[in-house]
Parts: structure tokens; sequence; C-alpha cells
């Protein structure tokens, strides 16, 4: 299907914007616009979302995420009796039920999503970025654990033969550097803020070099819209940032 009406009426976007036009909400929330076999897997990416709420509840820490599928009150019923999670999220909800919930749970739960997606998409462009989205968040796990002294088995998500080849390495750059040539940057990013955008523009440049010529394709849409969920965490980060910085000083 091409979508020659929305590819037009998408405002242009850049990773540095610091005001929206429009919001992932604006898109989705009318189904209309996309076809139901595009908007399944567009929901696919929203899941994300869910799992992250569910890996908060389960650690006691709520937080509602607005890019998701449902509202923070569902998952709170959901952990407490898990009819409608899908399978994977269910496993680690009753596992901590049983008072096993940690950073080896965290890993199974965000292994599992992965792995749903790589196995549900239809999308081929999604299956590969969701590959290399899990092998970026991998990789930047393996330089936090070893710059902590932490032991990086505990912290690497699902198994593939890069999760292998960085917990085997004892190379600086575990042997990377060539494939991955942004992690020399990675390496040398020592501030929090700078390495999330360093990770947030290696995943932007992602689509910039996979999302196809064609702009009336899905391709471009989905391209789209994951990069709109991308400048909406940012914004939402910095707007926490800059409240929680007036609450310290109100309270100096």
């Amino acid at each position: 299907m091409k979508y020659y009406y929305l590819a037009t009426y998408l405002p242009e976007l850049a990773r540095e914007d610091k005001k929206l036009r429009l919001r992932m909400a604006d898109l989705l929330g009318d189904s209309g616009y996309l076809a139901p076999e595009d908007r399944r897997e567009v929901d696919l990416v929203l899941l994300a979302g869910d799992v992250l709420m569910v890996e908060r509840l389960l650690a006691g820490h709520p937080l509602e995420v607005p890019l998701s599928l449902h509202e923070l009150d569902y998952w709170r019923e959901q952990v407490k009796a898990p009819a409608d999670a899908p399978e994977f999220m269910a496993e680690v909800i009753k596992a901590a039920a049983g008072g096993q919930f940690g950073p080896r749970q965290v890993d199974r739960l965000w292994a599992g999503y992965y792995d749903h997606v790589l196995a549900t998409a239809k999308n081929k462009l999604l299956r590969t970025y969701v590959a290399f989205e899990r092998d970026v968040r991998n990789i930047q796990a393996a330089v936090r654990a070893r710059r902590q002294g932490l032991n990086l088995a505990d912290h690497l998500v699902g198994e593939s033969d890069l999760a292998a080849l960085l917990g085997r390495s004892n190379a600086e750059d575990f042997g990377l550097a060539r494939e991955y040539p942004w992690l020399d940057k990675l390496l040398a990013a020592k501030d929090p803020s700078r390495t999330r955008e360093l990770m947030e523009q290696v995943l932007w440049d992602f689509f910039e070099q996979n999302s196809g010529a064609d702009p009336f394709a899905f391709d471009a849409i989905l391209a789209y819209l994951i990069k709109l969920a991308m400048v909406e965490k940012r914004l939402a980060l910095d707007e926490n940032a800059g409240m929680e910085l007036v609450r310290q000083l109100e309270e100096a």
C-alpha cells in the first residue's frame, strides 16, 4: 500500500527539534491512517512502552509511558493476574510474583520483547531495526558494565553472536570498532547525556540509511514514526529534567 496523502501531510522532522508540530497520538489516534496490517507493525513498536511500564512496576517504581498500547492502570491489573499479557511478559510477571525480579529478569523481559518482535513482525525493515537496536543496547550495556567492573553476562539482552562476542572479548573496543564506527565515540563519552545523544544519533542514522527511496512506501512511514517517537521521548526527558532542576532550586 502507498501512503500518498499521509506522506505529504507529515512535516519535516529533525533529531534536534525542540518543538513538534505533530505527535504520535495525532497519527495513531485514528487508525484509518494506516492499513490494518501496517498498524499491527506499529503496535509492535509501541509495545516497548508497555514492556518498560511492566519493568518499572515490578521494580516498584511505576511510570506512565505515553508511547504504548495500554495505560499504566491496565498493567497494574495485569501484574496482579497476567491474563491478557503477551506470553514473554506473563512469564516474567509470574516469576516476579514468586520473589524473582532483578537485573536478570529485566534482561529476560527485554530479550522476550526483541524475540517477540523478530518472530512476529512481517516488515523486513522493522525486524532489521529491532535486531540492530538490540545490538546497540548490548554494546552500550557492555561498555557501562566494564567501566563499573560488573559481570557483562548479567547485563546483556538475549542470545546472539554479538552478545557472545561481547561476553568473551578482552579488547577495549570488543573487536567491533570496524563494524560499528561510532563505538570509539561511545568509549570516549563519559557523560550520560552525551551517551544518550550518541545512541539516539546511531539509531536515527539507521533509518537515514535503510528506509528506502520511496517516500510513499510503508517503510518510509514506519521510519518517520519511530524517529518521531525518539524526539518525543527526548523532549519528555528534557522537560522532566528541567522540572527536577526547578524543584531543587525551590528547595535550596
